[in-house]
């Protein structure tokens, strides 16, 4: 079926050119804010007005007598309303068969909207989740939102790879090292998961600091051994960190979050990305060594050229490459990270299988799988999901590449930020946090032991709905629906007050009211005996082609959504989508009370396109349909 908004916009070109219009206008379509004048609208004459100098109503008139020479495809009626709109009116008995037939055709298929040729292999980076605690909500969301996007990516037909950063030498893994050495600790029980073991660990080994100093100097020995590699420091940190990693993996499966590659930072070190990126960096001359002031003994990487290092406490510390004792910062490691994602950096890591079926591993010594024909890395695009707090690391990243001469890949490297989630205080009560103050949001902190643990919140999500479901798996798929659901359909720039009730609801927007719309329309299907479709539609509802247009929209919201890299676009659309459907279903007359056969395809030809589309938005939202609850 042809894009109708696309096939009007470029027929306006062709009238303004024939009008003499200057080229490059490109005509804004959309719905019709008035239903009555039609279904799609343009304000491109009065845009027209100043460059053709004539009033834009005249223009409009013009506009609309070349469109009607030029049959457009579904299209009854074309109108000039207001000041210069020009509007077209669809054919509902050929519109409405040719969009039930479209949909009918996209069940099973993986691409839903195609991409522009020639932007090659996407990385996506995601979760990232620090291997010394368990998850947490803040993470779930960065881990919804990574898989939503390469889904995205995926359904417009591009080459995604998903990577899962592993910071196993960084501080915070050192912290949890000192805790389990040093810390009079009860060992984890046989029923203990071993990541929420080590969140108290950290908890606790944060507290003794304040009143220990004498545990901080072990934290900065402990630190250097890691980032040294010296045993048996580095080995005990890394099967402690293996231990979490699985952990996370099992959590995020739970909501259908899988990884094609995880990147161990001590491989970074080990196989010596960072000397390597380090040489590059020091070659180009484009570090600096201060010998006095608060950088002095540290190499840096100023924001610009011949810039002085006084800045911003976060950017002077982003600058940071390598501390006055020696230690790679978290920047430096990832500038080389980067160099090797685009294939940049002229060494590649090993690789071994966690498990079958798991995500492949990078590795320090050879012995496992190789990479495979197409290789890890060599991206054309890199779409690193972090929260908006690492917008300045990331922009010495980019920085860095661009100092270095690849000024594409620095342009083709894209920080997808976000807020972060914060507590309500209701959710802050229950979790044990003095809310006397009256403040409307609380800071989630693991250091403090403050935050809401990603298995605890998805066990809860699914003992709340148990009751509806008709078994334990039913439970489990609601459940992820809802805490998945909730988790994207906030706009990134939002911070989410996270709130139990709020999360967990089974009504209004929500997942588990998709995946009741979605539920329904397969009962309605199960419960009608199959009629042919007709070739022509018969006379709409206003819920019928309201029901129609949305569905309709399914690769544009597609396209829209993986373009602007916002899975709330999508989130959005789906409930628009069942809230179309829904008002179909209580508004026009029951399917089985329609006696004409001609309605009764139509209707049943409609429920089913509609089921289509709902379940081709559900899986990309990373919901799995549910045919029964």
């Amino acid at each position: 079926m042809p894009d109708l908004e696309a096939d009007f916009a470029a027929a306006l070109r062709r009238a303004a050119s024939a009008l003499g219009a200057r080229e490059g206008v490109e005509p804004a379509v959309e719905p019709s804010g008035q239903p009555e004048a039609g279904d799609l609208s343009s304000p491109v004459a009065l845009r027209l007005a100043r460059d053709l100098r004539r009033p834009p109503r005249v223009i409009a008139e013009a506009l609309a007598d070349g469109l009607r020479t030029e049959g457009l495809a579904h299209v009854a009626e074309v109108t000039v309303t207001g000041p210069g709109y020009v509007n077209v009116r669809l054919d509902d008995a050929t519109y409405a068969p040719a969009v039930i037939t479209e949909a009918l055709a996209r069940e099973g298929q993986t691409v839903l909207a195609q991409e522009p040729a020639g932007r090659g292999k996407v990385v996506v980076e995601h979760t990232a989740t620090n291997p010394n605690k368990a998850a947490h909500v803040g993470h779930l969301r960065n881990a919804c939102i990574g898989d939503t996007v390469a889904r995205l990516l995926r359904a417009r037909g591009a080459v995604v790879e998903v990577q899962n950063y592993i910071d196993d030498t960084g501080v915070q893994v050192a912290d949890v090292l000192v805790g389990l050495r040093r810390l009079d600790f009860p060992p984890p029980g046989d029923l203990d998961p071993f990541d929420q073991y080590c969140s108290r660990v950290y908890v606790e080994v944060c507290r003794r600091y304040e009143v220990e100093p004498a545990l901080l100097e072990e934290r900065r020995t402990t630190l250097r051994a890691i980032e040294a590699r010296e045993e048996p420091v580095a080995g005990e940190a890394r099967r402690i960190t293996a231990r979490i990693v699985e952990a996370h993996l099992g959590t995020m499966a739970r909501l259908g979050i899988r990884y094609d590659l995880l990147t161990w930072e001590s491989d970074i070190l080990e196989l010596g990305f960072w000397r390597h990126a380090f040489d590059l960096l020091q070659r180009s001359g484009l570090l600096q060594h201060p010998d006095a002031g608060p950088l002095a003994g540290c190499w840096t990487l100023p924001l610009a050229e011949g810039e002085a290092v006084e800045a911003a406490p976060a950017e002077v510390e982003a600058k940071v490459l390598v501390k006055s004792d020696g230690v790679a910062t978290y920047t430096a490691k990832d500038i080389a990270y980067h160099l090797w994602k685009f294939g940049l950096l002229g060494l590649d890591f090993h690789y071994r299988l966690l498990q079958p079926g798991g995500p492949v591993s990078s590795a320090s010594t050879p012995g496992g799988p190789g990479p495979g024909p197409a290789g890890f890395g060599r991206a054309a695009r890199v779409v690193n999901v972090i929260d908006q707090r690492q917008a300045v690391p990331q922009r010495m990243v980019r920085e860095a590449l661009r100092r270095l001469g690849h000024v594409d890949q620095a342009r083709a490297l894209h920080h997808l930020a976000y807020e972060v989630v914060a507590l309500s205080p209701a959710a802050a009560r229950t979790l044990g946090i003095d809310t006397s103050d009256g403040r409307s949001m609380y800071a989630l902190s693991g250091r403090r032991g403050i935050d809401i643990g990603a298995d605890a919140l998805i066990d809860e999500a699914q003992h709340q709905v148990a009751a509806k479901a008709r078994d334990p798996e039913t439970a489990h798929l609601l459940a992820a629906a809802a805490v998945r659901y909730y988790l994207l359909r906030f706009g990134l720039n939002a911070i989410i007050t996270f709130d139990f009730e709020e999360a967990l609801r089974t009504t209004g927007d929500t997942g588990i009211y998709l995946q009741y719309a979605h539920a329904r329309a397969c009962g309605i299907l199960a419960r009608t005996p199959p009629l042919p479709a007709p070739d022509r539609a018969p006379r709409l509802a206003p819920p019928e082609r309201e029901l129609l247009k949305r569905i309709d929209q399914l690769p544009r919201a597609v396209a829209a959504a993986a373009e602007t890299l916002t899975p709330s676009g999508l989130a959005t659309y789906a409930f628009q989508l069942a809230t179309a459907f829904n008002d179909v279903y209580e508004h026009t007359e029951r399917i089985y009370r329609l006696q004409d056969p001609v309605e009764r395809g139509f209707r049943r030809a409609l429920v089913d396109a509609t089921r289509v589309t709902l379940a081709a938005a559900l899986e990309l939202l990373g919901i799995t349909p549910l045919r029964r609850i």
